[in-house]
């Protein structure tokens, strides 16, 4: 988490921040199924502070048609760690022929996600067990969602305090009692 965000470039966040803010432009999120747990996350918190957030997946069919329709001024996130996935490269590959703009999250500002990225973050991902450890790109999306509440106070308050009344209305939590 130390080595992820004191590393984080202060102008490429502050560029991210804004244009994850711009509600006017969808942002869509495309990640490795390693990192699918924290881009789903990452998804999830964006879309209850903003409008039109998806995660880009699935077969080859459904990950083709989502990016031949996305809006040219969309904001694309990219996740993915060593022994990167071809489809997350590949996808990459035609947002950046398309000339969208895109920021990646990835492991070396060496890694293909970087090359083809507006803005990159180089993320820790060593671990002591098997697996590269995902915390670190967590703690990165969890700063960024932050901001994006900070830049968008009034209007995501206003979807908060919407979404809550409608888990309310429905019973839809419980504290397990």
């Amino acid at each position: 988490v130390r080595s992820t965000l004191t590393g984080v470039d202060d102008d490429d966040l502050a560029e991210l921040d804004e244009r994850l803010s711009d509600l006017g432009s969808p942002v869509a999120v495309v990640s490795g199924e390693a990192s699918a747990g924290v881009a789903l996350q990452f998804v999830s918190q964006l879309g209850q502070l903003r409008p039109n957030v998806s995660l880009i997946g699935g077969s080859d069919v459904s990950v083709g048609q989502s990016l031949a329709v996305l809006d040219a001024h969309a904001t694309l996130v990219f996740i993915d760690l060593r022994r990167y996935e071809r489809w997350v490269l590949d996808a990459h590959r035609v947002v950046s022929d398309r000339s969208m703009w895109s920021a990646g999250i990835t492991d070396s500002m060496l890694s293909p996600v970087a090359s083809n990225a507006d803005v990159a973050f180089v993320v820790g991902a060593v671990s002591t067990g098997p697996f590269d450890s995902y915390v670190g790109v967590l703690a990165l999306l969890n700063l960024v969602t932050t901001d994006v509440a900070a830049h968008l106070t009034e209007s995501a308050a206003e979807r908060l305090a919407a979404i809550e009344a409608a888990w309310t209305r429905h019973r839809s939590l419980t504290s397990g009692d």
